[in-house]
């Protein structure tokens, strides 16, 4: 299957400092500024420790000081020291908003948007005005992938901070994962106007404008995220995937060729090359990749779909029929698969399925015989 290009979804935690100038009572004046910075790692929460461990703070200067403890153990990884610090932050100060927020974060990052969501709603509740708190319960919707609800945090962040170049950048992605392309690139219009040497609102405007079949503009977008960011893979996806949409088959291969020179690793830079060769004609070479793509992941059924139309223009059925087989075990809905077995088995002799196939294709996908058609695959 031909390649489609991702934007790099631009997150940011709420990781917010605490200043702490007002302790009720008197601690050592060097734990208070260690423990208020992470640029002495551990030293500083041994600082935090020695503040809290005192007996001399109370309410929510103790508070502070397991919030901040807390955000140096999270810039560390250390995600549920982090948790259990914040925890005691908001026992210490239930109406702490800063540590309601900062807890979310702590969640998110090990993937528990069930617990950050509340979080965030409590600080909202405690804080309606913090653009923060709506940022970040946009990031957990989004990952939630409950787009309805991300654009409506983004619109609170927006409101109480336009200036906010990420909240526009990830509002763009929200509405091209919803189809809304127009609405993405005003966002990120918005975003590059913030700041025009930000790659991602080249990309996220990229993305949109290769949604619409405006490949031309698309490619312009993906060079100028590429000026600014020259290893950007989905940059190189995506420019990749305009030309070969375009026919510029060379141009897509050189795309995908660069993207493994920065990680040989990347699955998708094998299987896209593999498709762009196998359109160009170049069928060994696509055979190639899309054989390093499936041993990099066995059980992609995009990946299959690609060796079987390569098998398919080769001319050996059997292993197209195979491979369309297997793809199709992983996604039943799939046109593409269905639609290159059907040409497979009609090419075998088998008319009866092979129609059969090509019937089903098409009634979930209807141009499919056109696009076969460009593939140089009657």
């Amino acid at each position: 299957m031909g390649p489609s290009p991702k934007s790099r979804f631009a997150v940011c935690g709420a990781i917010l400092y605490a200043a702490i100038p007002a302790f009720a009572a008197p601690v050592e004046a060097d734990d208070l500024h260690t423990c208020s910075t992470t640029a002495y790692g551990d030293v500083a929460i041994a600082a935090c420790t020695a503040a809290i461990e005192s007996g001399k703070l109370k309410g929510h200067d103790l508070a502070v000081a397991y919030l901040n403890r807390g955000l140096i153990q999270e810039g560390q990884g250390k995600s549920s020291a982090a948790i259990g610090d914040f925890d005691d932050a908001i026992r210490h100060d239930p109406t702490y908003a800063a540590a309601f927020i900062d807890r979310g974060v702590a969640y998110q990052s090990v993937g528990r948007y069930d617990r950050a969501i509340p979080d965030y709603a409590r600080a909202i509740e405690l804080d309606p005005n913090s653009a923060v708190a709506y940022f970040d319960s946009g990031v957990a919707y989004s990952f939630t992938r409950n787009f309805d609800a991300a654009v409506l945090a983004y619109n609170q962040a927006i409101r109480l901070d336009p200036t906010n170049v990420l909240a526009f950048n990830n509002r763009c992605y929200i509405y091209n994962l919803k189809g809304s392309f127009d609405s993405a690139i005003r966002d990120c219009d918005q975003a590059i106007k913030l700041n025009p040497r930000y790659a991602n609102g080249f990309l996220g405007r990229a993305n949109a404008y290769y949604s619409k079949g405006e490949y031309d503009q698309a490619i312009e977008d993906f060079n100028q995220a590429l000026a600014l960011d020259p290893n950007s893979l989905p940059a190189l996806r995506g420019r990749g995937a305009a030309n070969i949409s375009k026919k510029d088959y060379d141009s897509a291969i050189g795309d995908y060729s660069r993207a493994l020179e920065l990680d040989d690793k990347v699955d998708f830079a094998w299987n896209d090359r593999c498709w762009a060769r196998a359109l160009k004609g170049q069928l060994q070479k696509a055979l190639s990749d899309c054989n390093q793509a499936l041993r990099l992941q066995p059980a992609d059924a995009r990946f299959l779909d690609s060796r079987g139309l390569t098998y398919l223009k080769l001319g050996d059925f059997d292993k197209a029929i195979a491979d369309y087989d297997a793809a199709l075990l992983l996604d039943p809905s799939h046109a593409s698969s269905l639609y290159g077995r059907g040409i497979a088995k009609r090419k075998k002799g088998d008319a009866t399925a092979g129609d059969a196939d090509v019937e089903a294709a098409k009634r979930l996908k209807p141009k499919i015989a056109n696009e076969f058609s460009d593939y140089g695959v009657q």
